[in-house]
């Protein structure tokens, strides 16, 4: 699934931004590595790997060379003192290391040294011959958990050879559900095993469904809402919505990165004309951008574990958050944890998250605070602000298909 072009543009300037550190890097290794997480990025966003390089030569010619490498082409010849040891990694070694808590959990590690002396590991884990973890780091790791009697693992030298087979066999299997850092790794791991960069970053491609939502249960927590908060609804909106309101435009008119993903994630429209007060600068747009993940259009943005996690909350959550952040007073600092405190102690609904189930509610809700912050429901402390009081109601009714009747 191609990305938008807000969001491919977007990626293609933070990138070019990132790039300017790279002649400043002391190390082939570190700038393998980014050109590593600019491809499996730009293979996430469902765009043709082929592309990515072109679009970066004119304005990076050395970024656009270390792509082009990792996909296997020639490697770059100027641009930086680094860039004689760009390809030129030779394996020195390799260590096995099996979890005593799992046996069928092991880890590889591949030792590497370039001609100038540099020398970095890559590290890959594999479960059950199933590939589920990937980094690159500093040399002597396998070293460290050898001397480390309570690491938990049995370290031990091994065959490069059989390693690098072993995990082209990895490579051919799927490959999804990997951390962010894992999936970032994979374009260079294919390099160093000569396996084509771009057919595993292509696989490592989610294609996400979001789940049809049930718009009778939408209507019936906002009838809730309504019900529990009817007098407040009926408020003005106070100085410190406006405020909060005038940042966020401010952030727009400056592309701020986690702004823009919120409009994605609720497939708000925030562009328009700022001085006749439309696009962001209508309130009730603003209201549907602070509701974005009470109903998620897309989350294209965040890990496998995060989207699963995201989906499964329902309205009643919601809805016990929102009462919960609407009665609390401002300053009080929110975390996962005080969410779910929120969800069992509101009185207008009847079920609340198990204690075996509290953890994982938490961490859930966690995924999406920086959002808050953005919008300026939270203070930049992590705090309720003066603003939200009168926005999450707002922007729950307007999400689940219920205007309210302030202003």
């Amino acid at each position: 699934m191609a990305s938008s072009n807000k969001t491919r543009n977007r990626y293609i300037d933070e990138l070019l931004s990132s790039a300017s550190t790279l002649s400043n890097l002391d190390s082939a290794a570190i700038a393998e590595a980014w050109a590593s997480s600019a491809v499996a990025e730009w293979a996430s966003l469902g765009e043709p790997h082929e592309e990515l390089g072109p679009l970066l030569l004119e304005r990076s010619p050395l970024a656009a060379a270390l792509i082009g490498w990792i996909h296997g082409g020639d490697r770059p010849m100027a641009g930086a003192d680094w860039v004689c040891d760009v390809g030129q990694h030779e394996v020195r070694g390799a260590m096995r290391l099996v979890a005593e808590s799992n046996p069928g959990e092991v880890g590889w590690i591949l030792e590497y040294e370039a001609p100038s002396g540099d020398r970095h590991d890559l590290s890959a884990t594999v479960l059950d011959g199933r590939l589920v973890g990937l980094s690159v780091g500093p040399e002597g790791l396998a070293f460290a958990a050898a001397d480390d009697e309570s690491s938990g693992f049995a370290v031990s030298r091994a065959d490069a050879q059989e390693v690098i087979d072993h995990l082209r066999s990895c490579l051919a299997e799927a490959v999804d559900g990997l951390s962010d850092e894992s999936e970032a790794t994979l374009p260079l791991l294919a390099r160093r095993l000569g396996i084509t960069s771009s057919v595993v970053a292509a696989a490592t491609t989610i294609e996400r469904q979001m789940p049809e939502r049930d718009l009778q249960e939408d209507h019936y927590g906002a009838d809730v809402l309504a019900s529990a908060l009817r007098s407040e609804l009926g408020e003005v909106a106070p100085d410190a919505v406006h405020q909060v309101h005038a940042r966020a435009i401010e952030l727009f008119e400056r592309a701020d990165a986690d702004l823009l993903t919120l409009g994605d994630v609720g497939a708000v429209d925030l562009s328009g004309d700022v001085e006749m007060g439309t696009g962001i600068a209508d309130l009730d747009t603003f209201v549907r951008l602070v509701g974005a993940y009470f109903a998620p259009v897309q989350l294209d943005a965040h890990t496998e574990e995060q989207f699963c996690a995201l989906v499964e909350l329902e309205p009643a959550d919601w809805i016990g958050v929102v009462l919960g952040m609407t009665r609390a007073p401002v300053g009080l600092s929110i975390d996962g944890d005080v969410l779910v405190t929120f969800i069992n102690r509101a009185p207008e609904i009847t079920t609340t998250i198990p204690k075996r189930d509290a953890a994982r509610i938490a961490w859930t809700f966690e995924q999406m605070l920086y959002s808050w912050q953005v919008t300026g429901v939270l203070d930049d402390d992590g705090a309720v602000s003066g603003a939200a009081a009168w926005l999450l109601p707002r922007a729950a009714l307007a999400a689940w298909g219920r205007a309210s009747n302030g202003n």
